[in-house]
């Protein structure tokens, strides 16, 4: 598997580990640790997609709006696939359940 596919697939299993986080337990997704992670993911992004991108993100964390993640975590444009990989999301995430989407990636570079 290549970098960049093994890439696209980290992030899209992070994304669904999210939303099934979000889902078990009920979580906003406006909270400041994610308004916080989106803040530091601007001060290094150079480019108008991308700060298009995380203008997105903004509105859709202010809106706290989970249909539009669900939309963005199952699509395979390639807006979606760099709305993605610029998600403030994966901080709703702990340590163990990053690992557990490591080891889902090794799994699928394996089959």
């Amino acid at each position: 598997m290549s970098a960049v596919l093994s890439k696209v697939v980290r992030k899209k299993l992070v994304h669904e580990a999210v939303l099934d986080k979000i889902d078990r337990e009920h979580l906003s997704i406006n909270t400041d640790k994610v308004r916080a992670r989106l803040q530091t993911n601007r001060e290094h992004v150079h480019g108008n997609m991308l700060r298009k991108c995380l203008d997105q993100w903004e509105r859709i964390i202010a809106d706290n709006d989970i249909d539009t993640v669900r939309k963005i975590s199952v699509s395979d444009t390639e807006t979606d696939r760099e709305m993605r990989n610029m998600s403030p999301l994966s901080v709703l995430l702990s340590e163990s359940e990053r690992l557990r989407v490591l080891d889902l990636l090794v799994q699928r570079t394996r089959e």
